[in-house]
């Protein structure tokens, strides 16, 4: 367990990760996650891991490592 602090960021509040969560988790700068309440928990999952419905596994995977394969490429056409 770790005990973070939450913080002002611009407008809004941030808490930040330890590293080793984040090496644990796959996660990293710029990695897009979920936030979900859950009762009085907050959950982040990593939005890689959430699966459209009807969209199947071996569909997704592929996505995920065309995704990885071609971050470069994708953020340089995000950026236009």
């Amino acid at each position: 367990m770790y005990i973070q602090k939450l913080y002002k960021n611009g407008n809004s509040v941030a808490v930040t990760i330890p590293k080793q969560v984040l090496r644990e988790l796959d996660l990293r700068d710029g990695t897009k996650v979920v936030v979900e309440k859950r009762g009085q928990e907050v959950v982040l999952k990593s939005a890689r891991k959430v699966k459209a419905p009807g969209v199947d596994a071996k569909f997704m995977k592929m996505v995920d490592e065309f995704m990885l394969g071609h971050e470069d490429v994708l953020a340089e056409l995000a950026r236009k």
